[in-house]
């Protein structure tokens, strides 16, 4: 019963494909018969309704004389132009949703020859749709340049950058990576910035390494500093956002700047990527050598964060780091040598990021502060980090 019910149903399936067929050939027909453009247009809604991809060579062969035979006449002519772009679009838009590969080239020429937004961007999301690879260095090229924000007309920009964010979006080549990352934070509406920035979550395989990238290779501490937070807002697994956080850190610790703008860009750069390490509980070879140039950098909220990553890690060697410094605040102490405020705010955070590590290493200058003329307060915070610890 089954297999009959499978065999009826794929009868009927063979059936409606049929009459869909020989309807798409009665609306061609009639479509070459009518020289009028606008009948043209009203038959055209009829065949691109069906969605058949039988009827590829037909509507190839409608756009190549749309574009370059006797209808393109009506290209040019003012009186005419609307009537031939609305067509014109409309067998774009169908060779797109069929995906005819055979139709590439043609609507490519479409996207270098016009200046109309609509037709320019119907044409992108086209070769998207038909996923035409070979041409995505391209459009991302084209995108990055509308990026630059140097157009006459913003709104027709935009147009054209939400078409090559969505062609970019379907090809899902890296090479459209940057350029739509671009998008995301660049001068566009929500319209364009938020598809840009969903367009990242599934653009590449590799997201987090494609703006680990970024943060490397681009110049502007902003941008970095961007990259960063996307990769640290994706839903991919703590590891990976932990290694676009080091690699920010790492290059906000290259570079110093004189203006303070930019220094300001390069503090904000760090701070974030110290405290995405501690949210992320994160521990990594590299982490306690970068976070111990910070906290010889970094000015005193710097310095806090980097020490409280420091006992987020609670490795041998970010331990160490710590232990060394409150050491050093010991032996001030002991010389007679008085610590200011700034100074005693990182003795106590010095004494937390200890007891947070949990490791044995602290254990020692924690001791030696009982010795060294610390106010009870001070020795108080001490005895409770030794208690983390786990020793006396």
């Amino acid at each position: 019963m089954k297999k009959l019910l499978l065999v009826i149903c794929f009868g009927f399936v063979l059936i409606a494909s049929a009459a869909a067929g020989q309807e798409g050939e009665s609306w061609a027909r009639l479509y070459r018969r009518i020289p009028d453009l606008k009948q043209k247009y009203s038959i055209m809604q009829n065949i691109t309704v069906l969605d058949d991809r039988s009827l590829e060579p037909f509507l190839l062969t409608s756009l190549n004389e749309l574009v370059y035979g006797e209808l393109s006449q009506y290209r040019t002519d003012k009186n005419t132009y609307s009537d031939w772009e609305l067509l014109t679009r409309s067998i774009v838009k169908e060779l797109g949703d069929i995906k005819a590969q055979s139709a590439v080239e043609t609507i490519w020429d479409i996207v270098e020859t016009t200046d109309v937004p609509l037709l320019k961007a119907e044409s992108l999301i086209a070769l998207g749709n038909i996923r035409a690879l070979n041409y995505a260095p391209e459009i991302a090229v084209m995108l990055r340049n509308l990026n630059f924000n140097t157009s006459d007309d913003r709104d027709a920009a935009e147009i054209v950058a939400y078409a090559a964010v969505t062609a970019l979006g379907k090809m899902k080549d890296d090479i459209g990576f940057e350029p739509v990352f671009d998008a995301s934070v660049g001068w566009y509406s929500d319209r364009v910035s938020d598809l840009a920035y969903l367009e990242l979550k599934t653009l590449s395989e590799n997201p987090v390494g494609q703006l680990v990238k970024i943060i490397e290779g681009n110049p502007d501490y902003k941008y970095k500093r961007y990259a960063l937070q996307t990769a640290l807002s994706l839903d991919v697994s703590d590891s990976e956002k932990t290694s676009a956080s080091v690699t920010a850190l790492s290059e906000g610790l290259k570079y110093s700047e004189n203006d303070y703008e930019l220094n300001l860009q390069l503090t904000k750069l760090r701070i974030d990527a110290i405290t995405s390490l501690i949210t992320l509980g994160a521990a990594t070879p590299e982490s306690p050598r970068l976070l111990d140039k910070a906290i010889n950098e970094g000015d005193i909220d710097e310095k806090l964060i980097s020490i409280q990553a420091l006992g987020v890690d609670g490795s041998d060697e970010a331990a160490t780091i710590l232990a060394a410094r409150l050491s050093d605040f010991n032996e001030r102490q002991a010389s007679g040598i008085s610590l200011d405020n700034e100074e005693l705010l990182l003795v106590k955070q010095l004494m937390f990021a200890l007891g947070e590590s949990g490791n044995q290493i602290g254990i020692q200058p924690l001791k030696e502060m009982s010795f060294v003329g610390f106010t009870p307060a001070i020795l108080r915070k001490a005895d409770e980090a030794m208690a983390k610890i786990g020793g006396n």
